[in-house]
């Protein structure tokens, strides 16, 4: 859910002397809101007279004693394009085909952000074709601050999709916007600001995180101390540090590897599992793992297969003292071929070293294969291993992780300066980052409320749409019902749903218990697009979602449920309904049976007798999950007991 190339820091600075200038949003072939006065705004010399000219008409204003001005351009329809022309003495800008229709920012964290381009064997077609002159959009680089920034940069000006451009949309936004223009039939503006590994609270104001105190004072404490300015310099001293370290160590990073290496001093941890769910939260740097695992003797000297989940984000991979591989994407599953002549009869050493430069780090735990694989069996690798720490990368928060992931920093950077913006809505994709334990996850119950009304408050344009994207099934598959972090998570987000104008799309169907980033970016995509036609484009009775579940009545050994939603009816898509779990008033839980009778569904368990409770899709990767109504849509995740 990253990664990070560089941090650019924004200061607040007074634009002193600054002439004229605008946003860097500002740019030839933008989007401005239909139906809204649009603001057009900037920085100049005091006093300075500043005009604007845009669809035959001519706005005047004078800068303030700071240099700020602004400008209300007259509410237009969509479709009319023009010349936008600023000036202030001698000193002109002027925008070219700059269209009135319909704007929405598109947040969250790496599943926002996955860009077309990375899914070249997913959408190679629509990579070579995608054209259209009404989709546009730019993207904001990564940055953050500790205080509300006036102006942000920008990776990507706005741009039509084309071939040549379309690689650098978020897939999520460019699916959104595609069928959105296709239905509605004006220009579609994206504004894409995401950062991958970033929690809500970090995408949240200062102020809008009044109700949690452990973020506010992590903030006043830790955060808005630092002084950015200096970052660089404190960021590349931790660095030459760290390469000093590894030259020191060098001879160390050899021994290491080989079987005769003495470890017996080395300290343990669980495989595969990251490091920051083991004691090391803000942990970057090099850790080097060893452990052992038997091989038969028929086995011994042949050709084999290591299978690894991912690993966050470099490995240098040994057996025996072997080099057997090396990966630097961060979230891609490895799979290294063992060479004739490795493997040897009894005790065999298996030697990882990790990089990791921001963020998370170590091996993955999802439902992901860590084996060896001989001609004859395979051998799990999970367990513990010894560690080491070799060197660590500066940390500057003291301990609370990586700078991205504070409270209020992207916020102040890459969302305060839109907020003069006129917009319709925004979609949010995030949620992964805020269920790494269940207190987390269900905390957003108060968490992501709180940050879509402080959105609303700061931007000034009422209770704007908001759709948002229920998380994809991902992790380990439960043979056997258990409770789940990522449950609560889109408990969470379900509850969400009781704000005004809102809209969710459920994924539970189209995650991938091996990979965090599902490639089917274009479901999601349209999904979001049904609720923007319900929500927000006046069709208020289309049917745009799954069943929801509303309420439950017990008769004797059955649980039977209600839903909303239903459509045209209920369905499952293959062989029975699965994923629906009953307990009693032991509050253990098990798989149970669920057909589905008219609108409804009855659910029983032979074990359970007398029930008290049931939950659906209550898993971290619910993926086999298989109930919809008829027009397509899957159900979303509920659990009618509170035990918590």
């Amino acid at each position: 859910m990253k990664k990070i190339i560089g941090l650019l820091f924004l200061f607040n600075i007074g634009f002193i002397n600054a002439q004229l200038r605008l946003p860097a949003l500002f740019a030839d072939d933008m989007v401005l809101q239909q139906k809204k006065v649009n603001r057009v705004w900037g920085w100049a010399d005091p006093g300075q007279l500043v005009q604007v000219d845009f669809l035959e008409k001519n706005y005047p204003a004078y800068a303030d004693a700071n240099g700020n001005w602004s400008v209300f351009l007259d509410a237009a329809s969509a479709g009319k394009t023009g010349t936008m022309a600023v000036w202030a003495g001698e000193t002109t800008f002027e925008f070219k085909n700059v269209a009135i229709g319909e704007v929405w920012i598109c947040s969250g964290q790496s599943n926002m952000e996955w860009r077309m381009d990375m899914l070249k064997e997913t959408y190679p077609q629509e990579l070579k074709t995608a054209r259209n002159e009404n989709i546009r959009f730019m993207v904001v680089e990564k940055t953050l601050a500790t205080s509300p920034q006036k102006d942000l940069p920008v990776s990507t000006k706005w741009t039509a999709v084309t071939p040549e451009t379309v690689g650098a949309c978020s897939a999520v936004a460019y699916w959104y916007a595609k069928q959105l223009q296709k239905e509605l039939n004006v220009p579609i503006g994206l504004i894409v600001t995401a950062w991958g590994g970033t929690p809500a609270q970090s995408w949240t104001s200062f102020e809008g995180l009044h109700d949690f105190s452990r973020y506010t004072q992590n903030f006043i404490d830790k955060i808005h101390p630092l002084k950015l300015e200096d970052m660089s310099r404190k960021l590349e001293e931790g660095r030459e540090t760290f390469r000093r370290t590894m030259e020191a160590k060098a001879d160390y990073m050899k021994q290491l590897v080989q079987p005769g290496f003495d470890d017996s001093q080395w300290k343990e941890m669980y495989l595969p599992k990251p490091w920051e769910a083991q004691g090391f939260p803000a942990l970057d740097g090099i850790v080097a793992y060893r452990l052992s695992f038997n091989v038969d003797a028929a086995d011994a000297g042949k050709e084999a297969t290591l299978d690894m989940p991912a690993i966050d984000d470099i490995d240098s991979t040994y057996i025996n003292g072997t080099f057997i591989g090396t990966m630097s994407q961060w979230d891609a599953l490895r799979k290294y071929k063992i060479p004739a002549g490795v493997l040897k009869e009894g005790k065999n050493l298996l030697v990882i070293k990790v990089r990791d430069d921001q963020g998370g780090g170590g091996l993955s735990d999802g439902a992901v294969k860590f084996a060896v694989t001989t001609g004859s069996r395979t051998i799990e690798l999970k367990g513990n291993a010894r560690y080491d720490i070799i060197a660590v990368l500066p940390d500057l928060t003291g301990g609370f992780g990586a700078l991205q992931q504070q409270p209020a920093v992207l916020y102040n950077a890459m969302i305060a300066p839109l907020l003069p913006l006129s917009i319709q809505g925004a979609i949010w994709y995030q949620g992964e980052s805020n269920a790494d334990n269940k207190a987390d996850a269900i905390e957003y119950n108060r968490l992501f409320p709180a940050m879509i009304r402080d959105w609303r408050q700061r931007w000034g344009q009422g209770e704007f749409p908001f759709l948002f994207v229920q998380l994809a099934s991902f992790g380990a598959i439960q043979s056997q019902p258990a409770d789940a972090n990522w449950g609560y998570l889109r408990e969470a987000q379900s509850a969400t749903l009781s704000l005004p104008n809102t809209g969710m799309a459920v994924t539970t169907d189209i995650g991938n218990p091996f990979n965090i980033h599902p490639v089917q970016k274009q479901e999601v995509g349209e999904r979001l697009a049904a609720e923007a036609m319900r929500v927000v484009y006046g069709k208020p009775n289309l049917l745009s979602t799954g069943p929801q579940f509303s309420s439950f009545k017990i008769k004797g050994n059955q649980i039977i449920l209600d839903f909303k939603n239903t459509g045209k009816g209920l369905l499952t898509t293959v062989g029975p309904l699965k994923q629906f779990a009953i307990a009693g008033a032991d509050k253990k839980f098990y798989w149970a049976e669920a057909v589905i009778v008219g609108r409804q569904i009855i659910v029983t368990c032979k074990q359970v007798p007398k029930p008290v409770a049931v939950r659906y899709a209550w898993a971290n990767s619910p993926v086999d999950a298989n109930l919809y109504n008829k027009e397509g849509f899957p159900a979303s995740p509920f659990r009618t007991d509170r035990w918590e």
